[in-house]
């Protein structure tokens, strides 16, 4: 689907992922070097100081995800694409892909919405 609207592509990169992630605290890092470096984590409620539970849950999915936490996240993008987030947006979610796209079946995650 990319491929049909992108004009330019980038070289191929196969560099190492470091990568460290806590669905349920909604806390992630990942550094892949010379390419980006990325952290992420739950919104803070500003009255407590606790973290602030907010999740997203689409019943029929999307192509991306059918159940998301939402949290804050800073990026930083270097090479042939450059870019900066600072406390953006950033989501939690399990992708469960097969070769025709996003497996529709509910995970645990989301059963609660019924059918």
């Amino acid at each position: 689907m990319f491929a049909s609207i992108c004009a330019e592509f980038c070289e191929t990169l196969f560099p190492p992922i470091d990568l460290d992630a806590n669905l349920k605290g909604r806390t992630a890092r990942v550094d892949i070097p010379g390419v980006m470096t990325s952290s992420a984590g739950p919104i803070i409620n500003e009255f407590n100081g606790q973290p602030f539970h907010i999740a997203l849950a689409r019943r029929s999915g999307s192509f991306e995800f059918s159940y998301a936490e939402v949290g804050l996240g800073t990026t930083t993008v270097t090479g042939d694409i450059e870019m900066a987030f600072e406390d953006s947006w950033a989501h939690f979610c399990v992708h469960n892909f097969n070769q025709d796209g996003l497996i529709r079946e509910r995970s645990r995650l989301s059963a609660w919405l019924g059918p």
